[in-house]
Formats: C-alpha cells, sequence, structure tokens
C-alpha cells in the first residue's frame, strides 16, 4: 500500500481541462443568426413591442433564450403565483414554433419578470454575441468534470491498446458486454454494463479469456470510492463465475484520506495498480499472467 499511496498522481488536469473552446464556438457559431437578430433588442426604445415583431417573425430566437440565463433546457416551469390558497405553475416551451398571441404575451412577460428586459436595455453593452460567448464557457465549466473522469481513460487507452496488439488480444473500450456475443461469448448478468477496457485474450481452443480493466481518478475524497470499490468488488465476482478476470487501475489523491476503501480494494480485489505501476509495465504482467 506503500508504494502505491506515496506515487499518487497529484491531478488530472490537462491543457485542455478548462475550456472546450472548439464546443463553444461551435454553439456560438451555429445559432449566430438568432443571436444577432436578438441583439436588435439592445437599448431599444420599443422594447416589449420590438421583442413581439421578432417573436411572431423569427419565432427560431426562442432555442438561444433559456442561454441568455445560463440554462440549457427547453422547456422551464416556473412558480408564477405562490400564496396559502393557490400556487399557479407556467411552463414554457423555447421550441422553434409559430407562437399564439398569448403565448408571445407570456414571453414578454418573461422577460420582464426575470430581467432580461433591464439587461437588453441597460446592462448590455454592444455585442450579445460576446455575451453567449461568456455564458456558453461559464457553463462549459460544468462539462469539467465529464472531462476529468475522461482524462485517465484517455492517457492508459493508448498504453493498454499498445499491451493488447503485443499479446494478439483484441481491444475494446467503452462497449457493453453484450458486444462480446459475436465472439461466443455470454456474460449475461453484465451484459447491458459498459466497460472502460476489456481484452480478448485468444486461447488454444480458439475461444477467449476476457479481461475487463476499469479506470478512475479520485480528486477529492467522499462517498464514492465506497460505492465504487463495493460495485468493482461485485463485477469481479460476476466475472469470475464466468472464468474472466477483472483489474482495477485508479489514481488520485483522494486516496491518501480513503485508506480504508483503498484496503478494501486491495484485501478483495485481485488486481490494483496505479498509474505509476502500470508505466512499470506491471499491467502488461499481470495480463500475461491471467
Amino acid at each position: 500500500m506503500k508504494i502505491f499511496l506515496d506515487t499518487l498522481l497529484e491531478t488530472n488536469k490537462t491543457y485542455d481541462f478548462f475550456v472546450d473552446w472548439k464546443k463553444v464556438r461551435s454553439f456560438v457559431e451555429k445559432n449566430k443568426v438568432e443571436i444577432n437578430i436578438l441583439n436588435s433588442l439592445l437599448h431599444s426604445e420599443d422594447f416589449d413591442n420590438e421583442l413581439r415583431r421578432i417573436l411572431r417573425r423569427y419565432p427560431e430566437v426562442l432555442k438561444v433564450v433559456p442561454l441568455l440565463l445560463a440554462i440549457r433546457d427547453n422547456s422551464v416551469s416556473i412558480i408564477s403565483e405562490f400564496g396559502l390558497e393557490k400556487t399557479k405553475v407556467i411552463k414554457l416551451d423555447f421550441t422553434e414554433r409559430n407562437l399564439r398571441e398569448e403565448e408571445i404575451e407570456t414571453f414578454v412577460d418573461f422577460f420582464k419578470k426575470t430581467g432580461l428586459k433591464d439587461f437588453f436595455l441597460n446592462v448590455a453593452d454592444k455585442s450579445l454575441l460576446d455575451y453567449i460567448l461568456g455564458v456558453e464557457v461559464g457553463m462549459d465549466t460544468n462539462a469539467r468534470k465529464n472531462r476529468s473522469g475522461k482524462v485517465l481513460e484517455n492517457f492508459l487507452k493508448p498504453i493498454i491498446e499498445k499491451i493488447a496488439n503485443d499479446l494478439k488480444c483484441t481491444f475494446l473500450t467503452q462497449e457493453k458486454f453484450s458486444t462480446l456475443e459475436k465472439y461466443s461469448i455470454n456474460i449475461n448478468k453484465l451484459k447491458d454494463r459498459k466497460a472502460d477496457f476489456i481484452l480478448l485474450k485468444p486461447r488454444g481452443d480458439g475461444s477467449y479469456g476476457v479481461v475487463n480493466i476499469e479506470v478512475n481518478f479520485y480528486n477529492v475524497s467522499g462517498s464514492k470510492p465506497q460505492e465504487i470499490i463495493d460495485s468493482y468488488i461485485e463485477r469481479q465476482k460476476e466475472l469470475k463465475e464466468y472464468g474472466y478476470e477483472f483489474l482495477l487501475v485508479t489514481d488520485g489523491p483522494a486516496w491518501k484520506k480513503q485508506k480504508s476503501q483503498l484496503t478494501k480494494a486491495l484485501e478483495n480485489l485481485d488486481f490494483v495498480l496505479n498509474t505509476y505501476l502500470v508505466r512499470l509495465g506491471i499491467l502488461e504482467e499481470v495480463i500475461c499472467m491471467i
């Protein structure tokens, strides 16, 4: 355990972790026309009527309105009245369509009560496009968790793929276990589950041995390691029922505060490595052995 803890990675952040600029630029470019139409509302002297005109003639602008409030949903439920005797909830649909006049009035009211009207008249300067670009950058930070989860997987993929090629194994990544049916392998208990990596080791009789490799990284401590380790212990148990193997590659500073869970993993899983041990060649040795 000491070697494992002493060689953990401090971070999994890479230069492309912070903002997915390609994604941000793609979204803004895709909606550039609609954004520029709304841009005409900036500092309007007759805002409500101009908004009504736009909604009648260009209902496609509806899809970018939620983004002005930094939300991605194309429908929003709002409490419009709240009292002891009565609570009223209205639902606004921002999908493109021809609007009825009462719907247009609802959106005019929405702009006023959410502060968007004041934003257009008194806050925004010259470019709504720049504002939405900033909103997209901010919202993209919410996707960092997903990017973070993929970093270690991306680091290890070429290493594991090379091992697979060297050992003449079939290499699969992010596939459901049901995919193995085309290799005449049926793991019914796991068929709907997805694996980070699967290696199929050819056997002399024409069949395959299966090695499932799962990868994760923990930046902060909490309940998740316990839940994940329990699920991996169950995963290994289910694979062994079919005569197959499980291997975990995990890393991150949170393990230093989760020693009890690490002990549980080491005691109940046959193979637990960190990236340092992988780079030493131990992963290849283990796959050769099993």
